[in-house]
């Protein structure tokens, strides 16, 4: 299969110039070959069917129809350092989505959950270090909730009617405009202070597990990379860049699923 089979190019429908594709492998994966064939961007793909999505560590991220698939090509003049801030801001933007509909939260470090179900997820990749150029990838599930997950998964159908491109335009406009806060890690601060307010966990005892090992502690927030920060028994602030993270609350209310 061509993987860029039957894609349409429209330039002014939304807040990005826009390809969309009726099937592709991965959204994530043309904008490395957009950038590869010369495409700068900003260029928003959006996928009616992805065959190879693509979650966080390599996970395979299931892509039916009826849900919104999209990875934005972006150039930025920011630091490298501070591009997995662009993650947050990615998350921003599909918790405002997914509010039109229904009130959701946001874990660490790429989940959108309604009542402790995943119904978004965001995967950023540096497509170019020189210049810098980020793949910003976003799913969010609209007609479907995948099952055979290791967690609940859920969609917005459920809550309300909407469709698939309502959601899209509404998404692209709250990613321009998250954007335009972070303004290329200048204003972080407000990021992390918006993320810190819809996410879960703050407050809590969690426990974090990477790269088998165990890490206990208060979840306090995030720092200006991203990392989780964790307060541990003798009130020293840890960060952790990676891992899975164990938050009681969310276990409980995924019991009552």
């Amino acid at each position: 299969m061509d993987p860029s089979a039957g894609c349409s190019k429209v330039v002014v429908l939304s807040a990005f110039p826009l390809h969309h594709h009726t099937k592709i492998d991965s959204t994530n994966l043309e904008a490395h070959r957009l950038f590869a064939s010369g495409e700068r961007g900003p260029l928003m793909i959006r996928a009616d069917l992805q065959i190879e999505g693509k979650g966080r560590l390599g996970r395979q991220w299931t892509s039916e129809h009826g849900n919104l698939y999209t990875t934005l090509l972006l150039p930025s003049e920011a630091n490298l350092q501070v591009i997995p801030q662009l993650g947050f801001v990615v998350a921003l933007a599909a918790y405002d989505t997914v509010k039109k509909v229904v009130s959701p939260k946001l874990k660490w470090p790429n989940d959108c959950l309604v009542d402790g179900a995943k119904i978004a997820g965001v995967l950023c990749e540096v497509v170019s270090q020189n210049p810098v150029s980020v793949a910003l990838g976003c799913g969010i599930n609209i007609a479907h909730a995948p099952g055979g997950l290791a967690y609940p998964a859920t969609c917005l159908s459920r809550y309300s009617s909407t469709t698939v491109e309502q959601t899209y335009l509404t998404y692209a406009e709250n990613l321009k405009s998250w954007l335009a806060i972070w303004n290329n890690g200048l204003d972080f601060p407000h990021i992390r202070q918006a993320w810190v307010t819809r996410a879960i966990g703050i407050g809590e005892e969690v426990i974090l597990i990477s790269q088998a090992q165990t890490h206990r502690g208060t979840m306090v927030g995030i720092d200006a990379s991203g990392a989780l920060v964790l307060s541990d028994a003798n009130g020293n602030r840890v960060a952790h860049r990676a891992g899975d993270l164990i938050i009681p609350s969310l276990t409980k209310l995924r019991e009552r699923i």
